[in-house]
């Protein structure tokens, strides 16, 4: 009996094995199967003159079928191209107001689209046109639930760049209408508040400028639910891809994610390496040492800076700065004001450098800097070159104040050079 049943349960738990399909669910390939295109999206876009003010015209229902195909060009995946998809046929782009803010799970960059316009408007938004319903004197979103009727998925999503390169920006009026709305890249291009910037304020949507190469501009407009507002501009010279649209007389582009900022390399540029807040720079990373008056912090309303005074007092005082990365530094230069004051003779200033500092400037090796001009009636300033062997990641500069009986104010130090 015991046999006979083991072989039962065998036989049972073949038939369940079989009857089990093993294989992953996979989703179908759209397929169109309606009327073929029978309009380009340029002629679409002849159909409705665009005015002064937005207009639009009703493609009726009644009228000979009116089909358009494209490529989806847009992602509202990062927040972006809010409520709507562009699409693309080679002669023009259309902006298709959709209301839902998920668009990317249907409509994925790379997928192929048909377009059944009879039922829509085709009006504009401040020149640029768009396909949706018109409403309340505007343009206004096709219902979630009934973009289905309009709007149908052929195939999978294939790659797609940009068919427009631009180098130059014409104004609004002179651009092929062909071109609006449709992807394209800019080239060799830079943000103008790069480094200074993010891409997005808060709390609406914003306008940043991009330069092309040959001066003329183009503004990116980004909407603050995109999730990048954040991040800032990049610095320096690359490519930017987006949508290209327009707001009237000005020419705009509009990025679908950080992906589309491209190629960005700073080039060499002047940086301020030091920044002295001399109301706290004992606690930033300066230090002295020495023997006799002590470096301190000379505050009135005409200067703010360092300041030492011996007042006959015999003074041997090392100001050294903190350590400043110069490794990857050029052509740095190192400039200051400062004046002298008092009844002394025998004082002796002088400004040092090194890039072995041990820790006491008395038992350091220093290197000098002469100092040009000294002034008693005002303040002068100095500005020294740094050498070679001064290009190390443990730069320190120092002024050392050696005698009695005068005062020396020391401001606007800055160490700048060139960053690659």
């Amino acid at each position: 009996m015991k046999y006979i049943h083991s072989i039962f349960s065998v036989i049972i738990a073949a038939l369940l094995f079989a009857g089990c399909d093993l294989t992953p669910d996979v989703a179908p390939v759209p397929t169109y199967d309606g009327p073929a295109a029978n309009t380009t999206i340029a002629e679409l876009i002849a159909m409705h003159e665009i005015g002064s003010l937005d207009s639009y015209v009703h493609l009726s229902e009644d009228s000979a079928d009116i089909v358009i195909s494209g490529i989806v060009t847009t992602s509202d995946k990062h927040g972006n191209c809010y409520k709507y998809i562009n699409i693309e046929d080679g002669t023009g782009g259309i902006q298709i107001k959709i209301n839902n803010t998920a668009l990317y799970n249907k409509y994925r960059l790379g997928q192929r689209v048909y377009v059944k316009c009879n039922g829509l408007d085709l009006g504009d938004y401040r020149k640029l046109p768009q396909l949706g319903y018109w409403a309340n004197d505007g343009m206004e979103a096709i219902p979630s639930a009934k973009a289905s009727r309009y709007i149908f998925c052929d195939g999978v999503p294939e790659a797609f760049e940009p068919q427009i390169v631009l180098t130059s920006i014409p104004s609004a009026d002179a651009i092929s209408p062909g071109w609006y709305n449709r992807l394209v890249r800019l080239e060799n291009c830079y943000f103008v508040e790069g480094g200074m910037a993010t891409f997005c304020d808060a709390n609406a949507a914003t306008s940043r400028d991009i330069k092309m190469a040959d001066g003329t501009t183009i503004t990116m407009r980004t909407s603050n639910y995109a999730d990048f507002i954040n991040e800032m501009l990049p610095v320096g010279n690359g490519n930017v891809v987006g949508i290209l649209t327009r707001y009237n007389s000005t020419v705009q582009i509009v990025i679908r994610d950080l992906d589309d900022v491209q190629d960005f390399v700073t080039p060499p540029h002047t940086e301020n390496l030091l920044t002295v807040n001399y109301t706290n720079a004992f606690n930033e990373g300066w230090l002295q040492s020495g023997t006799g008056a002590e470096w301190s912090i000379f505050n009135n309303t005409s200067f703010t800076g360092f300041y030492i005074n011996a007042n006959s007092t015999a003074t041997d005082r090392w100001l050294v700065s903190p350590n400043i990365n110069l490794s990857a530094v050029e052509a740095p230069s190192l400039s200051f004001d400062h004046r002298i004051t008092g009844t002394g003779g025998n004082e002796t200033m002088k400004l040092y450098y090194t890039t072995n500092y041990t820790g006491d400037a008395t038992t350091t090796e220093w290197h000098e800097l002469p100092i040009s001009q000294f002034s008693s009636s005002t303040l002068v300033g100095h500005t020294a070159e740094l050498p070679a062997d001064a290009l190390a990641s443990n730069f320190r500069f120092a002024f050392r104040y050696n005698g009695s009986g005068s005062a020396w104010y020391i401001n606007n130090i800055n160490l700048k050079g060139i960053v690659r």
